[in-house]
């Protein structure tokens, strides 16, 4: 007990001669000997907002409030003093005693501790470990087959800006099929962005196409799956070049046969009328005909 008074009487002389951040290092010193640590975890997402709540035990007077990250202030107040600057992207309740991150980032990611000391130089620490994720895009399916040397494909899953970092997995009917001949993967890659330290996750698979049609296969990576899809497909016999252009000349010529044999009966029929129109003889002719013969047999 001597000892623990000798200890609260050093702290309090030496308390106004402490910048903040300096003062908190010694509080969290003081405090590590005579109090255990609540320890709590908090998870948010990239371009997201958290909350870190220190909630103050009720009816107490406190002096400051403070929330660092290792020994780097972040956000909070003195009763009587000024404080270093926080971080911009941060804003303090006092009421609360709660501290709002807006915007997150991986690089917050950490280990933070809200510190709180009331009037009777009581310190309450609470330990809060913030994990930041963010979720990755919906996996983008290639297929690219080559018929030249031996029906085969390949297929590319490509995924972007995702945390932490994550292996990109094939599922189907793939995994059913233990023949190492049918389909294999030949790479895999998960490479960081070095300003924002998301993961960009893809992996490619080579599949023989002698084994069939491989269908319902799907790619993941975190907790998104990509459409599901199918390689190998059978594909249909291409007609030559020129069987169109072989086309439409029978087409034509079938055409202007047609078209040749119409006219040909056109004009036969036509014929037959102007000949048939020129035999005939008229009522008037045969009338006349017929007198001129009575009067020569008369004479």
């Amino acid at each position: 007990m001597m000892a623990l008074s000798w200890n609260l009487q050093c702290f309090r002389n030496q308390w106004l001669s402490l910048r903040p951040l300096t003062l908190v290092l010694a509080v969290i010193g003081f405090f590590s000997v005579t109090e255990s640590v609540v320890q709590t975890s908090l998870r948010g997402e990239v371009g997201q907002n958290v909350t870190f709540h220190c909630p103050p035990e009720k009816q107490r007077t406190i002096n400051l409030f403070y929330l660092q990250r290792d020994n780097e202030f972040v956000n909070g107040y003195h009763a009587s003093k000024n404080v270093s600057k926080s971080w911009e992207n941060t804003r303090l309740n006092k009421t609360g005693l709660a501290v709002q991150m807006f915007n997150l980032k991986v690089s917050h990611s950490g280990n933070y501790r809200c510190i709180i000391q009331y009037s009777n130089n009581q310190v309450t620490p609470t330990d809060i470990h913030l994990s930041v994720t963010a979720n990755y895009s919906k996996p983008n399916v290639t297929i690219s087959c080559d018929k030249n040397h031996g029906y085969s494909c390949l297929v590319i899953c490509a995924s972007q800006g995702g945390y932490p970092q994550r292996k990109m997995r094939w599922s189907g009917a793939v995994t059913g099929n233990t023949s190492s001949q049918m389909w294999k993967v030949l790479n895999s890659s998960e490479v960081p962005d070095p300003n924002t330290m998301l993961f960009n996750s893809s992996s490619t698979a080579s599949f023989n196409c002698s084994y069939g049609e491989q269908k319902f296969l799907s790619c993941s990576v975190g907790n998104v799956t990509s459409e599901l899809f199918k390689v190998c497909v059978p594909q249909k016999t291409d007609k030559k070049p020129g069987d169109h252009t072989m086309m439409v000349a029978a087409i034509c010529a079938v055409a202007v046969v047609v078209i040749g044999l119409l006219l040909l009966l056109w004009t036969c029929r036509k014929q037959r009328q102007a000949g048939a129109a020129a035999g005939a003889v008229r009522p008037e002719e045969v009338i006349v005909l017929r007198g001129i013969n009575k009067e020569e047999e008369a004479s």
